[in-house]
């Protein structure tokens, strides 16, 4: 008996530990909160497509929800992830078909035009590679892979994913069940792209793209210039390349010769080859067309109240929505029926109205939960985008921003990720604004934060007044690091200087 009453607690235990799964809402909330202000224009005027139900209007003929609460209250992701995060809030996910807020609702929270968004007209890195892509006899799967391997490349036109990572990100995010050999087949493709050398892995690679460029470029033109590099030229920096690369990369090109058994003459020649080549590729473009200055819309535009700077949404791209009044008309038309097939008329023109209800409802959450934890974004950094003054900008982690809008720290990570903020200081992504390094005082963590772009100052700082004939080593550079108050370890010191294009202190020595 004693054993049955175990088993009984024990699935009592079971059942009552088990987590709230997310609705169908849910989901769309989180889904349309994490897509920018592009992505965002794109899934509108395709749940228009998908949604007879669901129609474009004119802003004009239909009001603001003034009555919409921003503190949080109906905040959908917090209820979906308060189970497991800690955090919960009331949310009425119920659609009253008579109340037009709910129904009819314009994008934006503007009252009065704003002046037009001022965007970059020039063509971008990323799309002068889709350009080129879409100029390839490839299959669509296979164009969904190379748009995915172009938007995967840096500033300097590498590609840092390893070909497995981006097999994964496919089938998890994009939905595109691949393979390796697949992938790598459709990177080679880009690989022939302008500018040479671009969708390198690394900086071997890039060079010997490039070199294979000049060698076609060399053979196709039968009128060479004097200054063209000639083929034994080519043939001896494509065996520095590939037989003495870490000499080359290290600058020990004294060993070189011996290596490869030929005369200094010849190694200076190829080296004299090797150096016009570019390592970073993706700012090989003008500074116009570079990936750097490519369109980018922002998805938050400041603007001014009197003296106090104001985050404004920007929605001008977002067309209104509404419910279709014939949809309407259809479905009290069908409901005054009997037969079995207006009952399952009127029951799939309800599910359409539902659906399209609902969409409206979590473009108004998106909007709001946006809105809320910009501003709790702008009233932490004040001061910063009162002066555009970096030294201004003060630690702030999640638990910061969560603090000031109440909202929940998943969500505020998702607004975070991919959003960008105009200021008339330039366009800064969210991420800009935080920081998650903690500084240890006496051995004991500190309760007091660092921002990280602190830390890649100083570091910068560091490199700049080294003694080039003796660069520090990433193992020196930590060490004064920590002395000036920055606890970070060899391994994230060479994570940061590789984010700042420092090459490695061989590299360096002059």
């Amino acid at each position: 008996m004693a054993v049955f009453d175990n088993a009984q607690v024990e699935q009592q235990q079971e059942l009552q530990t088990q987590q709230q799964r997310l609705s169908a809402q849910q989901m769309l909330v989180v889904n349309l909160l994490q897509l920018s202000t592009q992505e965002m224009e794109d899934r509108v005027r395709t749940e228009i497509l998908d949604n007879p139900a669901l129609e474009e209007g004119s802003a004009d003929e239909r009001p603001i929800d003034d009555t919409a609460d921003d503190s949080g209250d109906d905040d959908i992701t917090d209820e979906l992830e308060g189970d497991s995060m800690g955090t919960t809030a009331d949310a009425d996910t119920e659609f009253d078909d008579d109340n037009d807020n709910s129904s009819d609702y314009r994008t934006g929270s503007e009252t009065t035009p704003r002046e037009e968004i001022p965007i970059d007209a020039g063509i971008s890195f990323f799309d002068l590679l889709k350009e080129q892509l879409g100029e390839q006899p490839l299959t669509d799967k296979q164009q969904a892979i190379g748009l995915f391997l172009v938007g995967s490349l840096d500033d300097d036109g590498w590609l840092r994913k390893s070909i497995h990572e981006i097999v994964e990100v496919l089938a998890f995010k994009a939905d595109i069940d691949t393979t390796a050999d697949e992938v790598e087949g459709v990177l080679h493709v880009i690989q022939q792209f302008d500018p040479a050398g671009v969708g390198a892995r690394n900086l071997q690679e890039c060079l010997l793209l490039q070199l294979n460029r000049n060698e076609i470029q060399r053979t196709e033109c039968e009128d060479q210039q004097d200054n063209k590099p000639t083929s034994q030229q080519s043939s001896t920096a494509r065996r520095i390349l590939t037989e003495c690369f870490d000499d080359f990369a290290a600058k020990r090109w004294d060993r070189i010769p011996d290596t490869l058994g030929i005369s200094k003459e010849d190694t200076d020649a190829a080296l004299t080859e090797l150096t016009r080549l570019n390592p970073h590729p993706g700012s090989s473009l003008s500074e116009m067309v570079g990936k750097g200055m490519q369109q980018l819309v922002p998805d938050f535009v400041m603007d001014s109240e009197g003296d106090e700077a104001v985050p404004v949404l920007n929605n001008g791209g977002l067309p209104a929505l509404r419910i279709s009044s014939e949809f309407r008309e259809m479905l009290a038309a069908q409901s005054k029926n009997g037969t079995p097939a207006q009952r399952e008329a009127a029951k799939f023109l309800q599910q359409k109205i539902d659906s399209a209800q609902g969409f409206i409802q979590a473009v108004r959450q998106r909007e709001q939960t946006l809105n809320a934890v910009m501003r709790a974004i702008v009233d932490i950094q004040k001061d910063f985008f009162q002066t555009g003054d970096e030294e201004t900008l003060k630690p702030m982690i999640l638990q910061d921003v969560e603090t000031a809008s109440g909202y929940d720290i998943s969500t505020i990570s998702r607004v975070s990720n991919t959003k960008y903020i105009q200021t008339r200081f330039g366009i800064f992504p969210l991420k800009y604004f935080f920081s998650n390094k903690r500084v240890k005082v006496g051995g004991e963590e500190s309760e007091t934060y660092i921002n990280l772009n602190d830390v890649l100052k100083e570091l910068k700082a560091l490199v700049d007044g080294e003694d080039k004939s003796n660069p520090l080593t990433d193992d020196k550079l930590a060490t004064l690091l920590n002395e000036k108050g920055f606890n970070v370890a060899r391994r994230t010191v060479a994570k940061y200087r590789e984010a700042l294009s420092i090459p490695i202190a061989k590299m360096r020595r002059q």
